[in-house]
């Protein structure tokens, strides 16, 4: 009898479980997960309580117990069948302590699981009001913080989430939450509340509508706020992340970020006077070019004037570029004789952004806004705007966070580590076979080795470390290959940070053998953001997309994975396989120290406890911009691959370090290994050098930064010109006997402003120079060319002052990844053209820069002329000195959003056509 009964509640425990596991899975890979959990109440089922459910207390020595106290009310024939505690971490300080309501009377002192009696659904057939009432306990004898989620269901519809937290506080910590707190409601402040008006979406059919999926996500995850945000202590103190609170802190940090990333963009808001026009010209100062623009029937365009200028070297300009697409307008209305009191309109209207200039933005507003303000072309009209950014990536990473299945694939167990430790990886002959004449060094084979071994043994995550060149992208594409021929088994999921390492995959490794061999394992499945346009995508690429009947880009079905061994996706769009049914053995993420750790979660979601996880990166290259010190000091800006390198032990067979460089010249290698790698980095290959130029060689040129009136970059047209002249010399006399024949990836140019870009692309052209790759640096990471030349644009009128304390980016002057993404992307001559007094005495890279010209060939000014020109540049100075070249100074309007009539409106200065003329003999003039 004992054992049947105790059979009875092993079988009930395992229900329990299985409806919390059942729950996630079905939110997680459901296209419409509010059918399946919600946060808030439901129409007829509703879960109140008096109580906050985010607690703090200070912690005494005594126990701290607490308890909230739900009242569940349900409609109709609907009536509560479950009640679960979900999260696995502090599952010893939360019990289920009461449950009564009709048929219902239940109560344990320790419970984690409630289900409702079979025949309940046998009482509870007739429609009517049931209440339940249930009682959540808290207890803890330490201090820290302690979530738990308590998951409500139903006999039918979705079930309801309320989230618990009891942030458990030392005396001493108190005062540094308040004054965290009190920074997070500075940055509230200065930024655009949650408007009480309701707000009219844009909507136009000449602007592609947004993707239904985005406006899912900001749903379930809303737009923070400083008055529902809680920040606990653990948070706040401990620096590094850890598994009982790992999605608790994320949460908090990509809160922060998100807050902090939205003050930086408010600072632009602003209550102005905008033009109305049905068509604009911009001119680009850069390339000569020109662009106009025609409002479609019933819409109008405007013409914003902004009181602080959009440059790539600020925080805030960055950010309004990169992720602001549409603007919050709200018209103001005065009265007849300007002494009322002015009103804000009963509607706000979204506006899209169609270009930003440096002191101006365009917008197009929809018909709807024009007809419901009644507004007419070519008049003015008083506004206040707000810039909307695009919450579509902080969405993305909240639900990479909650989708990760366990917490010990990024967390692997000490003994799991202790275990693997003494493992050997041996490489098989056999591959050799696979290979063909594709040579592996040996650290390399090891890493082939660990990556094959059978998916039965339990391993933590793999990590391939290697710098430029060292063949990272070889090594990963070679292993895959051996896999998918000898596992017929085998699934694979690999995802890069950027489009054009993804594609490498496609082009340079995966598209050849699938030709060679026709075995359909080694066909890849390449899915790109089905907003793409086509035809940016290289042709090769396309053919293993897949796509519509109208040949635009689609995301993939059950059917496109059934039969597909190689899934190759960027971590952004990787997030659309979460709901289909695919079990990867193998995770492999490229670039990984290029993504945020909660971004490189997203293509964690398919995972299972006995999927490989391999993560391969270098530390040293570009990485994401964090605008939150705080975050940033607690992690969120370090990425998940440099987290688990730390941990591990440097012998350790799971982490391999490539160290072996059989891409560049070896005076690049030993400079860049000096520089960013503390010499570990030593060259694999004799690669030749140029008969007349040095394989690193600068040429001294001044020029005057210059920007254009519809910029937010800037260009230096003598570097542009000097680069042109360079590069046609080069191409005139290519090195073939020594370089082999000129092709595609022979030279590249680099500039970090787009608009240097523009200037250098331009004067090519003029010289017919067509097959030279000039792109922004931030672009070529994974790309290589025979010969890069690199335009620092920036001289030595930047402000000192604003560079050593972070104020500005300037580009290659303070960035040293920048610089090393771009050192590194040559194989034979790094030809760097700019203003050596800028670099020896600007910017955090100094020391970098000097140890480039002290090994470089300098041409155009000697050490003599060079330490003069130094010698006269002051010591820096105190305060910001005045640029005689900058722009005239014109004050910024007011931003106050809850009472614009008590700001004094400045004129602002807008780029209307002017007319010029002459007034007889009396002198001239200007209309």
């Amino acid at each position: 009898m004992a054992a049947n009964s105790s059979s009875r509640l092993e079988d009930k425990a395992e229900f329990e479980v299985s409806f919390v596991e059942d729950l996630r899975q079905r939110w997680l890979r459901s296209p419409t997960p509010r059918e399946i959990m919600v946060d808030d109440d439901l129409k007829d089922a509703a879960v109140q309580t008096t109580s906050t459910l985010t607690v703090r207390i200070p912690f005494a020595r005594d126990d701290v117990v607490c308890s909230w106290a739900f009242e569940v009310t349900t409609q109709g024939k609907k009536y509560l069948t479950n009640l679960s505690l979900s999260l696995d971490s502090h599952r010893e300080n939360f019990a289920i302590k009461s449950i009564f309501g009709e048929s219902v009377c239940y109560s344990s002192a320790d419970s984690q699981h409630f289900v409702a009696p079979a025949d309940l659904s046998l009482k509870n057939k007739k429609p009517c009001v049931r209440t339940y009432l249930v009682e959540i306990e808290f207890k803890t004898s330490v201090s820290g913080t302690f979530c738990q989620d308590v998951i409500f269901g139903f006999n039918k519809g979705p079930a309801i989430r309320r989230q618990l937290c009891v942030d458990v506080v030392l005396p001493e910590d108190l005062n540094r939450l308040e004054a965290a707190r009190e920074y997070l409601l500075y940055l509230s402040q200065h930024s655009s509340n949650q408007p009480k008006t309701p707000i009219v979406p844009f909507n136009s059919p000449f602007v592609p509508e947004r993707d239904s999926r985005e406006d899912r996500l900001c749903e379930i995850y809303p737009k923070p706020e400083i008055d529902t945000f809680f920040l606990t202590h653990t948070t706040l103190k401990q620096t590094a992340l850890d598994p009982k609170n790992y999605r608790r802190r994320l949460h908090e940090l990509v809160t922060i970020e998100e807050m902090a990333r939205r003050e930086q963009i408010a600072r632009y808001n602003e209550v102005t006077e905008l033009r109305l026009s049905n068509n604009y010209i911009l001119a680009s100062d850069t390339d000569g070019s020109t662009v106009a623009k025609y409002a479609a029937p019933g819409e109008l365009f405007v013409q914003l004037p902004l009181g602080r200028e959009i440059s790539e070297d600020t925080k805030s300009g960055r950010l309004v570029l990169r992720s602001c697409n549409s603007l919050l307008v709200q018209k103001i209305t005065f009265g007849e004789d300007r002494t009322t009191r002015p009103t804000l309109g009963d509607c706000i209207f979204e506006a899209h952004i169609e270009d930003k200039c440096n002191h101006a933005i365009y917008a197009r507003l929809s018909k709807e806004c024009v007809t419901h303000l009644n507004l007419v072309p070519e008049s003015n009209v008083k506004m206040h705007v707000q810039f909307v950014m695009n919450r579509t990536p902080f969405c993305e990473w909240r639900r990479a966070i909650d989708a990760l299945p366990d917490t010990r694939l990024v967390f692997p167990p000490s003994g799991m580590q202790r275990r693997n430790s003494e493992t050997k990886f041996e490489w098989s002959q056999d591959w050799t076979v696979t290979l063909n004449d594709c040579q592996l060094n040996e650290r390399q084979k090891e890493a082939v080795a660990v990556m094959m071994a059978p998916i039965a043994e339990r391993l933590p995550p793999v990590l391939i470390l290697g710098p430029f060149g060292t063949g990272k992208t070889s090594t990963i594409a070679q292993a895959l290959r051996i896999l998918l021929v000898n596992d017929r088994t085998s699934r694979v999921i690999l995802c890069t940070h950027s489009n054009s390492a993804a594609d490498l995959y496609v082009k340079e490794f995966f598209d050849v053998w699938y030709k060679e061999t026709s075995d359909e394992r080694l066909k890849p499945l390449r899915i790109y953001y089905k907003g793409r346009v086509r035809n940016t995508v290289h042709p090769i690429v396309r053919e293993y997309c897949p796509s519509d009947a109208q040949g635009r880009f689609r995301d993939p079905t059950s059917e496109d994975m059934a039969t597909c061994g190689l899934v190759i996706s960027t971590l952004a769009t990787s997030s659309c396989l979460a709901s289909l049914d695919y079990d990867p053995t193998h995770i492999i993420v490229d670039e990984a120290a290029q993504a945020l750790e909660c971004e490189a979660l997203a293509c964690l979601a398919l995972a299972t406890e006995r999927t490989r996880l391999v993560l391969a990166g270098d530390q040293m290259q570009l990485a994401p911009e964090v605008y939150s010190d705080l975050a940033r000091e607690r992690g969120l800006g370090t990425s998940l691959l440099e987290r688990i390198h730390l941990t591990y032990e440097p012998k350790h067979p799971c982490r391999i370090q490539l160290c072996r460089n059989y891409r560049a010249h070896a005076s690049i290698v030993k400079l860049t290994s000096d520089l960013f790698y503390q010499g570990e980095i030593e060259s694999g290959a004799t690669l030749p050098r140029h008969p007349v130029l040095a394989p690193l060689t600068f040429y001294a040129c001044e020029g005057m930064v210059m920007q254009g009136s519809n910029s937010t970059g800037y260009y230096n047209n003598d570097e542009a010109y000097q680069i042109a002249e360079r590069v046609t010399e080069l191409r005139r006399n290519w090195p073939t006997e020594q370089w082999g024949p000129y092709g595609e990836g022979s030279i590249g140019v680099l500039a970090h402003y787009a608009e240097q870009v523009l200037r250098i692309r331009s004067e090519l052209r003029k010289r017919r120079l067509f097959n030279v790759s000039v792109e922004r640096v931030l672009n070529v990471q994974g790309k290589q060319f025979t010969a890069v030349f690199i335009s620092i644009v920036r001289t030595r009128h930047c402000s000192r002052h604003s560079a050593e304390r972070q104020l500005s980016d300037y580009g290659f002057l303070t960035n040293a990844r920048l610089l090393n993404t771009a050192v590194t992307r040559a194989k034979s001559l790094v030809a760097v053209v700019g203003d050596p007094v800028a670099l020896l005495t600007i910017g955090s890279c100094r020391q970098l820069w000097h140890r480039y010209l002290s090994s470089a060939k300098v041409h155009g000014m000697d050490q003599r002329e060079l330490q003069q020109l130094l010698n006269r540049v002051p010591e820096e100075e105190n305060a910001p000195a005045l640029n005689p070249l900058a722009k005239e100074f014109v004050p910024r309007t007011g931003t106050q959003k809850e009472n614009p009539y008590w700001i004094e409106y400045v004129p602002m200065p807008i780029n209307y056509p002017v007319i010029h003329c002459t007034v007889g003999d009396t002198g001239g003039g200007v209309l």
